[in-house]
């Protein structure tokens, strides 16, 4: 079945003032403490944004002292990112899973709610490998989340961006993680956060968990 595309003129417009409104700071100090479990030490080493959208994380990384490039298929959100973003930050139109960098050019490849979206995950995931020469730092939406199964049960009814999108477990995304490195003959390791450790150690069950891929190189 072909995936409706999102309306990406009014995702780009709703999408930065979401994360102004009390409940979208909250999931955004959330969300980043996550990711910056995984992340590492920045010392102005390269990091790519995969599907950096309207660039909000990529500014972020640029404020953790990271030399950032985002990459995005829409060009309504590399607008947007262009216009809210420092001139530091390097911009360019692509599709992940065709990723035109050569190998091991990034220390550290981000895809944050990239998976979710675009339309091969799989060669995604197997390109931020190839360009990466430390990890891939993933943030994902947690299929096994209330919020999820009523993002889904809400799509049924009017549609949404989340009409089309994914979600992922941590088991299902490691298990794919693991097909991935088989495949490319890449040695990994996977690190988790997520906020409910003390209950599921490695079944995150809230709405959002982040996961790095480490290469073994």
């Amino acid at each position: 079945m072909t995936r409706r595309q999102p309306d990406w003129a009014n995702v780009a417009e709703s999408y930065e003032g979401w994360y102004q409104t009390p409940r979208g700071r909250r999931y955004d100090a959330l969300e980043k403490s996550l990711i910056a479990q995984l992340l590492g030490p920045a010392r102005g080493r390269r990091l790519l944004d995969i599907g950096c959208g309207t660039g909000h994380f990529a500014r972020w990384f640029r404020e953790l002292g990271w030399q950032v490039w985002g990459l995005d298929l829409e060009m309504r959100m590399l607008i947007r990112a262009r216009e809210l973003s420092r001139d530091d930050i390097v911009y360019s139109r692509g599709d992940a899973a065709k990723l035109p960098f050569a190998d091991r050019s990034f220390h550290v490849c981000a895809m944050i709610t990239t998976l979710e979206t675009t339309s091969c995950p799989e060669e995604a995931l197997r390109e931020a490998i190839r360009v990466s020469r430390g990890k891939v730092v993933l943030g994902v939406l947690n299929s096994l989340s209330f919020l999820a199964f009523m993002r889904r049960l809400r799509a049924i009814f009017r549609p949404t961006i989340f009409s089309q999108t994914r979600f992922y477990s941590g088991p299902a995304l490691c298990s794919m993680i693991k097909r991935v490195s088989r495949q490319l003959d890449a040695p990994v390791s996977m690190r988790m956060a997520h906020g409910m450790r003390g209950v599921f150690p490695k079944i995150p069950l809230g709405a959002f968990f982040a996961l790095a891929v480490e290469l073994g190189n």
